[in-house]
């Protein structure tokens, strides 16, 4: 058999399947009933999108408040650090000025 006698028996007519109607028919039912659900998916992807958005602006807030805390406890305990390094040099100057006079 050659290539036109293959691609004659592939393309030759046939007569529809006798519930071909009926499969048409219900395809389409099923095609509005998808369109009609589809119809609230813009809006679905929009609030999802809003939901995501929202949940990213909280999370970095959140991560740039909790660094701005540790920078503040980081500082504080610097300042105090300072205060004890400087008592500590106070309390030994005094005593080399005693030990001088």
């Amino acid at each position: 058999m050659n290539l036109d006698d293959e691609l004659r028996a592939a393309l030759r007519r046939e007569d529809p399947a006798p519930d071909f109607t009926q499969r048409v028919l219900a395809g389409r039912v099923v095609a509005r009933a998808k369109a009609t659900h589809q119809s609230n998916r813009p809006i679905f992807r929009m609030a999802w999108a809003a939901a995501v958005a929202a949940l990213l602006i909280i999370g970095l807030t959140a991560t740039y408040e909790v660094r701005q805390m540790k920078a503040e406890r980081a500082g504080r305990d610097a300042v105090l650090a300072l205060r004890i390094a400087a008592d500590k040099l106070n309390s030994a100057r005094e005593k080399v000025v005693r030990l001088e006079n």
